[in-house]
């Protein structure tokens, strides 16, 4: 019996020493970042989202979503935002103060479609001309189409789990390049679906409010099936777009490395949440398997060649357990090191190992669509800059083709269901008088412009 015991006792450790290896623990090596160590195109830039600067989105989900008690830390609700919408000249001289050569922003699909197959010429002239100002400003522009909000017509059918909500998307899509596509050579279609299905559907915080597994995969296959008529409809509109999506990456890690239920957690979670969309995609099936979720396998051909790069949106790792009482079974906790205002751990370490494990999964351009940190006092945000530049730089050395580094945000914004306290910004926004002024970091970021 003893030697039974020693044997999956030694088997055990065994195990737990074939997960280490296959998931070393990542240094940080390169000693400091600097502006002359990207290549030659690099896009050095700041990234925001429409319904979060712009002020005045009152047509979509989200603007009814913060209607509701509760819904919003402190009862807050997006308004005039940071009244980009009149400031667009403004910042992007804050863009040219900073030295970005790009920037990443979103369309707000229901300020262009308040009505169904109704288009808003206005609002489509006004995000034409804010592509040519960034355009003359020497910034290139890189397009969003959704970031999180839906048209209120399309939300109270289903939003993403609509029947039609593929089809809808697409017909957007191709108005946006046959529009903007002679000035646009980047587009990003989705933005963090894995976020959009996991708030909305799992945790129930975000738009349509809803705790439903089911739904929560057919939101997943429709936010699927949505970029891959997106990306078709915009080959056909503009022939020249570099199509990717913004994916938010997370490191998932076993609370304890000698812990073999907590590696099989950590793997199960990290390919679930991370990668099933990408790995989706390079299938050409829509697939998805999680404890708890039905599990989808579904033909998707018109995912196959959809993608022209990929994008990563990292800000935090997270420890793991098993917990059969929790969501999906796993129990999540923030790792050990210094912490964001919003309880996110600092670990730059994460992206160097996230942008290693994507070049080796799928070989394609990289780009990090968004990295930045919750920080009102600003203590925290320069070294954050720097260390996330070494990793990125550090990844280039190792043979990661990234082309490309946003940060989150330019500016101050509304954070969702978080409201105006988490500060994101490399500009401060003052909340009475919307007037901008650079937060600690800014100088780190202009350092490290080309």
């Amino acid at each position: 019996m003893l030697w039974a015991l020693a044997g999956l006792a030694g088997l055990y450790l065994v195990a737990c020493l074939v997960y280490q290896a296959r998931h070393p623990a990542v240094e940080l090596t390169m000693k400091e970042a600097s502006a002359a160590a990207w290549p030659a195109g690099f896009l050095w830039g700041t990234a925001t989202a429409a319904h979060q600067v712009e002020g005045g989105n009152s047509w979509n989900d989200w603007a009814r979503f913060e209607e509701e008690p509760g819904r919003i830390a402190r009862g807050e609700k997006s308004g005039i935002a940071a009244d980009h919408w009149s400031r667009v000249a403004q910042d992007i001289g804050l863009m040219r103060e900073l030295r970005a050569n790009s920037y990443r922003l979103s369309l707000e699909w229901s300020r262009l479609e308040k009505r169904e197959r109704e288009w808003d010429e206005e609002a489509w002239a006004h995000y034409v001309d804010e592509v040519a100002q960034l355009r003359a400003a020497g910034i290139e522009p890189m397009v969003t189409l959704l970031h999180f909000t839906l048209p209120d017509w399309l939300a109270a059918r289903g939003g993403a789990t609509a029947a039609d909500f593929p089809q809808r998307f697409a017909r957007f899509a191709f108005e946006a390049g046959r529009r903007l596509g002679p000035q646009v050579r980047f587009w990003c279609t989705v933005n963090e679906p894995n976020v959009q299905m996991h708030q909305g559907y799992v945790a129930g915080i975000w738009p349509p409010g809803v705790k439903d597994p089911a739904l929560a995969t057919r939101a997943f296959a429709g936010l699927l099936r949505a970029h891959g008529a997106a990306a078709a409809a915009l080959r056909v509109a503009d022939a020249d777009a570099q199509i990717g999506l913004a994916q938010n990456l997370i490191v998932f890690a076993p609370r304890s490395r000698w812990n073999l239920i907590e590696w099989i957690v950590a793997g199960k979670v990290s390919d679930g949440f991370n990668w099933a969309f990408y790995e989706s995609i390079a299938a050409g099936r829509v697939r998805f398997d999680l404890p708890g979720f039905p599990r989808l396998d579904e033909e998707a051909p018109e995912l196959l060649g959809s993608l022209d790069w990929v994008g990563i949106n990292y800000y935090r790792r997270n420890l793991v357990s098993f917990s059969p009482a929790a969501p999906g079974m796993v129990e999540i906790h923030s790792g050990p090191g210094p912490q964001s205002d919003t309880g996110q751990e600092i670990y730059p370490e994460g992206l160097l190992s996230l942008l290693l494990e994507a070049q080796r999964r799928y070989g394609k351009p990289l780009y990090v669509t968004e990295n930045g940190i919750a920080d009102a006092t600003g203590r925290h945000r320069p070294g954050f800059v720097r260390d996330h530049a070494r990793a990125a730089q550090q990844a280039i050395a190792e043979g990661v083709d990234l082309r490309g580094f946003f940060h989150w945000s330019l500016i101050d914004n509304f954070e969702w269901s978080e409201g105006f306290e988490p500060r994101f910004g490399l500009y401060r926004v003052d909340r009475q008088t919307l007037e901008r002024s650079p937060s600690p970091g800014s100088e780190e970021f202009r350092q490290l412009a080309q």
